[in-house]
């Protein structure tokens, strides 16, 4: 009968041992692999370590042959080439005289009491 109890026991997890030189990311690892632990606490760990495992996608500038002065140089010119070039003359637009507006005051007659 004793032995029927002790094993309805829940198995307590091991001990997770980290070398003195081990890092909080090697902890974390040793979290997500141990089979033993709970799957939450597996997964928030694993969760954890993905930005240092995995690295994030990101735009990367890529400038051949040419230095980032010159081709800022060149941009400017072009851009200096647009903004001095054929321009549209626009008149000014007449002025409308127009009322101020009234502060919007509610009817008691439509209040809630």
């Amino acid at each position: 009968m004793m032995n029927y109890l002790v094993d309805l026991q829940p198995e307590r997890p091991k001990e997770i041992e980290l070398p003195a030189n081990g890092t909080s990311l090697d902890f974390l690892q040793m979290v997500y692999r141990n089979a033993s632990l709970a799957l939450s606490v597996r997964m928030r760990a694993a969760i954890c370590c993905l930005q240092y495992e995995h690295p994030r996608l990101a735009v990367v500038a890529q400038i051949s042959e040419q230095s980032f002065a010159e081709v800022l140089e060149r941009r400017l010119k072009n851009l200096e080439r647009i903004n001095g070039g054929n321009v549209i003359e626009t008149k000014p637009l007449p002025q409308i005289e127009t009322r101020p507006v009234k502060p919007h005051v509610s009817d008691r007659r439509y209040r809630r009491i």
